[in-house]
């Protein structure tokens, strides 16, 4: 049973390797495709500026004489962002923050860019991104593509406004707090927050939002209600009270399920099998002991001077070893004796 066991520990260890290198491989191609999106990204808008800037030169040096350039494909896109451009490269998880102190419905001021100082509600938390898109701020026009504006059934428009992520490292919050003179309410904006009462959660596997609050003081700032959807009912429906019915009561004595139902469900030959049958452990045991059994075998073919060595062997082995009277006295001489030669040699060098 022992060689059963150490195969399944031996193939759990290998295919934890496999796995391993597996997600290695992914991430490296995760990595990868983000640096492939950024560049492509970032080539793409510094070659828009610079058509940009030739075009306005161009514009300026021959005044009415100017090509128009909103004609043909570019009659209603002329000028507009491209839809594969205009959104933030994902940011590799080591350069995002930890834990994200922003939520959906907060209210943000802009402390760096082209929009600094204006104060909108956050719309959208972007992760993967790092960044917060904001209600009617850093908006742009981006060119829709035919094909998007043919699965939209509203019928949008060839260029729509849409709102660009903001970093959220240069958002700052902005929450109602109690002026410690007068005491009415006016918009503080928190420079730094930090998380505190963060559990882990065992059914999602992953730390909970924690609590917001500002280092220094007791102040503690909440999460944005959340607005729970609400949910049509229909005819099809399954009803709650047949959901809650139980239909099936477990014994100890009876199995919930067949027997070889389990077989089905896992391998019943796999090398990763931990739990056996009782009919199968008894049969590995037995092979075992068989096993056992043949290696003294050797010991029933032996010639009497073997037989006789082992008997001495054992007989020299139970007989006492306890030393006599005389042989303890013996040794007592001995050990006066050299104790002293060992005197007269240090009285000698002194």
């Amino acid at each position: 049973m022992e060689k059963v066991v150490q195969r399944s520990k031996i193939a759990h260890r290998h295919a934890a390797k496999r796995l391993s290198k597996e997600i290695d491989h992914l991430e490296k191609g995760k990595s990868w495709s983000r640096k492939r999106d950024s560049l492509r990204i970032r080539g793409d808008n510094h070659a828009l500026i610079v058509t940009v800037r030739k075009e306005r030169a161009e514009a300026w040096s021959r005044g009415l004489l100017a090509p128009r350039r909103d004609v043909g494909d570019k009659a209603k896109t002329h000028g507009a962002l491209s839809l594969y451009s205009f959104n933030l490269p994902d940011r590799h998880p080591r350069s995002l923050p930890k834990w994200f102190w922003v939520s959906e419905g907060d209210r943000v001021v802009v402390v760096k860019g082209r929009e600094k100082g204006k104060i909108a509600e956050v719309e959208e938390v972007q992760r993967d991104k790092g960044a917060v898109r904001l209600k009617g701020v850093n908006v742009t026009d981006v060119a829709v593509p035919s094909w998007v504006n043919q699965r939209d059934t509203s019928g949008g428009e060839s260029v729509q406004p849409i709102a660009i992520g903001v970093p959220v490292e240069d958002v700052r919050l902005v929450y109602p707090l109690p002026d410690p003179t007068t005491g009415k309410l006016r918009d503080v904006v928190v420079e730094k927050l930090i998380c505190v009462n963060r559990e882990w959660d065992k059914v999602k596997k992953e730390w909970d939002q924690g609590m917001r609050a500002v280092p220094g003081t007791n102040t503690l700032i909440p999460w944005p209600e959340v607005i729970e959807p609400e949910f049509q009912d229909h005819e099809d429906d399954t009803l709650r009270r047949s959901v809650d019915e139980v239909t099936h009561t477990p014994l100890l004595l009876n199995w919930p399920m067949p027997a070889s139902v389990i077989d089905e469900l896992r391998n019943k030959y796999s090398k990763f099998r931990t739990r056996h049958s009782y009919e199968f452990t008894q049969k590995i045991e037995a092979q075992a002991a068989k096993e056992e059994k043949r290696k003294d075998l050797h010991l029933t073919m032996r010639t009497p001077l073997q037989e006789l060595a082992e008997v001495r062997r054992k007989a020299k082995t139970a007989e006492s070893r306890e030393l006599t009277d005389e042989q303890l006295a013996k040794i007592g001489e001995v050990m006066a004796s050299e104790a002293a030669k060992r005197g007269e040699a240090a009285s000698a060098l002194a």
